[in-house]
């Protein structure tokens, strides 16, 4: 994976998780910007995950190739249904719904980088 790419999108996916912890401390649901951070999460991850599949399918993959398949799919998926939930429940826990996918977009950005650099 190319740093200069998985660097910011966790960069990103930390903000976005931050930002879901103090919605839920102060007791209020998601606002409107926190789902648009969310929205730039969801759109790093998707050139991302292009960017890896594109890699793979020039031969430059790393040596676990399913694995890194497997990250590059489940990751797109997140951030969306973190987006539905806090759009769809609007309580203070889908902050921590928010929280939980940006946490989890920032480790699996950071375990392709640490496949894809073996």
């Amino acid at each position: 994976m190319i740093a200069w790419l998985s660097y910011p999108v966790i960069g990103i996916a930390v903000v976005a998780a931050i930002w879901g912890v103090v919605s839920a401390v102060r007791g209020r649901p998601p606002g409107n910007a926190q789902f648009y951070w969310s929205f730039l999460t969801e759109l790093a991850v998707i050139v991302q995950s292009v960017v890896g599949f594109v890699s793979i399918g020039r031969g430059h993959g790393p040596a676990e190739t399913a694995t890194s398949i497997g990250y590059l799919a489940g990751i797109v998926v997140l951030m969306p249904a973190a987006i539905w939930w806090g759009i769809s429940d609007r309580s203070r826990y889908s902050g921590l719904v928010m929280t939980i996918a940006g946490v989890a977009v920032a480790v699996m950005s950071l375990r392709l980088l640490e496949l894809w650099n073996g």
